[in-house]
Order: C-alpha cells, then sequence, then structure tokens
C-alpha cells in the first residue's frame, strides 16, 4: 500500500518540476529573442573604404521598407569586432528596430567577410570608414537620406565629432555611448581602476602611473630613433607589434577640438559606474565643449556600464572577464540587461530628432 503513495508524491515532485521547467523557459524567451535576426528584414550591403572591401547588413524594421523612422550607423569600439559585436548588440539591436530605427553595421577590416585590417588603422581612416559607409547607406535608402545617423560606441569618441565637423553632406544625428576625449587621460583612468581592483592605495597608483609615462615616452622616443627594435618595445608592453603599431598611430588622439565644431544634433552618454572610461570627467569636456544648442544632451545614468547594462550584475572592464553566470545572464535578460531608461533614451532621443530635422 504504500508503493503507490510514495509513486504519487514522486510524480507529484516530477510535475511540480516540469511545471517551474517551463515557467524558467517561458521568461527566458523574451531574452533569448533579441538574439535573433531571422525574422527581420536583412540586406547585405558592401562598400569600400581605404583599399578594403567592408561587409555589413542593413536591418529595416517590420513592415517599414525603405522609410524607416530613422537609420542608425553603428561604429563599433576597440578591438576585432565584427558587425553584430560577436552578438552583443543584438538585443539593443532588435529594440532600435522595434522602434522603427533601421539599423547598419559592418564587419571591421580584417574581421568576418571585410578584407584589411583594422589595426592599420588611425582614427582619421575610422573616420572615412564610417564617412564611405554613410554615403553607402544613402545610396541604397535615398528617401531616408535625411534621417540617417550614427550611433557609437568607446572608440567612436575619436570618429564621431570627426565626421559631425566635417564639412559637406552631413548625418542628421550622432549618438556617442561611453566615449572618451583625450586617448592619454582614458588609459590613465582605465588603469587607475584596475589598480584600484587589485587593492592598490591611491599613493601607489599615483607612483605607478607616472613610472608607466615615463617608461612609455623613454620606448615612444626609442623607436622613433630606431634604437629600439619594434619585437622588443611590443615584448615591454606585453602586446603584439601590430597592436603596438596601432596605439603608437593613436596615442595622441584627441577630439576636443571636433566636439567644439559639433552643430548637427549629438547624444553623449555614460554609465555612472564606466571602468573603461571617465564618465564624470568626459561628460564635463562635453559640456564644456560642445556648441550651445537645445539639439545637443549630455547624460550620465547611474547604476549603468561602460555599455549602458546593468551595472549590478555587468560591471567588468572586459567582456573578456565576466564569468559564466554574468554571461548567462546577458543571454536570458536580452534588452532587459541594459540600466533603466538606457534604451529609451537613446531610441526616443533619435525619433524625437530626426521628426525635428524633417
Amino acid at each position: 500500500m504504500r508503493k503507490p503513495a510514495r509513486t504519487g508524491r514522486r510524480l507529484i515532485a516530477v510535475a511540480i518540476l516540469v511545471v517551474l521547467g517551463l515557467a524558467a523557459v517561458a521568461l527566458a524567451l523574451p531574452g533569448l529573442s533579441d538574439f535573433d535576426l531571422d525574422a527581420r528584414d536583412q540586406r547585405e550591403l558592401p562598400f569600400t573604404a581605404g583599399g578594403a572591401t567592408l561587409s555589413g547588413t542593413l536591418l529595416l524594421p517590420d513592415g517599414a521598407g525603405e522609410h524607416p523612422d530613422a537609420v542608425a550607423l553603428l561604429v563599433h569600439g576597440d578591438g576585432p569586432q565584427d558587425r553584430w559585436s560577436n552578438g552583443g548588440y543584438l538585443p539593443l539591436v532588435n529594440a532600435l528596430l522595434d522602434r522603427g530605427i533601421a539599423v547598419y553595421s559592418w564587419d571591421k577590416p580584417g574581421i568576418g567577410a571585410s578584407t584589411g585590417d583594422w589595426l592599420d588603422q588611425s582614427m582619421q581612416d575610422r573616420t572615412e570608414e564610417a564617412r564611405a559607409a554613410w554615403a553607402a547607406v544613402a545610396q541604397a535608402l535615398p528617401q531616408a537620406r535625411g534621417r540617417i545617423g550614427f550611433l557609437g560606441f568607446s572608440q567612436a569618441g575619436w570618429v564621431l565629432p570627426a565626421l559631425a565637423a566635417h564639412d559637406g553632406p552631413r548625418p542628421t544625428f550622432f549618438v556617442l555611448v561611453g566615449g572618451a576625449v583625450s586617448w592619454q587621460r582614458q588609459g590613465d583612468y582605465f588603469t587607475t581602476r584596475r589598480l584600484e581592483a587589485e587593492g592598490r592605495t591611491p599613493e601607489e597608483i599615483a607612483q605607478q602611473l607616472i613610472e608607466a609615462e615615463r617608461s612609455e615616452e623613454e620606448m615612444f622616443s626609442a623607436l622613433a630613433a630606431g634604437t629600439l627594435p619594434e619585437v622588443d618595445a611590443a615584448r615591454q608592453m606585453g602586446t603584439s607589434v601590430e597592436r603596438l603599431a596601432f596605439i603608437r598611430r593613436n596615442r595622441h588622439a584627441d577630439a576636443s577640438d571636433a566636439i567644439a565644431q559639433v552643430d548637427t544634433p549629438f547624444l553623449a552618454v555614460w554609465g555612472e559606474e564606466d571602468l573603461n572610461v571617465d564618465p564624470q570627467a568626459n561628460a564635463g569636456d562635453y559640456r564644456q565643449l560642445l556648441p550651445p544648442s537645445p539639439h545637443h544632451r549630455v547624460e550620465v545614468l547611474p547604476d549603468a556600464t561602460h555599455g549602458l547594462l546593468r551595472a549590478g550584475l555587468f560591471g567588468y572592464q572586459l567582456a573578456d572577464e565576466m564569468p559564466w553566470y554574468a554571461k548567462g545572464a546577458f543571454l536570458l535578460l536580452g534588452r532587459e540587461a541594459y540600466a533603466e531608461g538606457a534604451i529609451p533614451l537613446v531610441g526616443d532621443w533619435i525619433v524625437k530628432t530626426v521628426q525635428g530635422a524633417n
């Protein structure tokens, strides 16, 4: 008589687990769907720049055809990124598409289906590349020409202001997320936050920054004089010869002059918990340097990271440092992984800016 009772309890327990499992899956599906583009209107759109052929994809909002409310061209941050940043952009991309905003992005030179080598580029090269992408999209969507702009991340801080300050045909809007004004100051801030995480005192950090600056200047001077082989300098910096050349080419980048010439609507936004770029200092620079205009906006969002994700879950300097459970949370949350108000801020500002310009 006891067996049936025991079996019944087991069946009930299994049933409860199944129901809980299905509930978990149901809750997860909205997040997981944010990483899926299969049902979207996708169009391959290659273009050429700097002697390379860049491969990209244009995504159009459902039912919009060639008449989206706006078109945002994505400009990558640092590193060997493909068009969707290994899937990391997709929740934001899907959210923008749902807001009626078309999205175009391309593989960096030498990444994915693009030719060339991104490590051979200067920030000016990246600017010219972005300008060529804008021309390609404007040609592909002539009806939307007056609604095309840029959404850039991190290292795009040395690209978007240069585009906005350029004479001639200009994009309609610019959105910069986590951009720095000075390459050198950004490097110091990044190192400072890393050393703080290691438990170093302010005095130790200050001394290490001084020593690092002196060592780098000596190394770059020796490189310029030809007294230090590049392979030895790269070994000294703990990087590749190619990466060293990239740093050497761009280490004096500073967007101050370009920012002061921006007269196209510009939204600059940082996460308050940014571990890569100093949010308060750079926001202060933008508030001071941007010419007075009701069309410009500078924001620092609370509880947000360098990429505007929730800081409590995703507060890491580099994506590679995220533990498995944080990566899993990103997959399950999708667009909900972003800090409160981050996606509406970007999407609503783009649409309202385009509507005001047309």
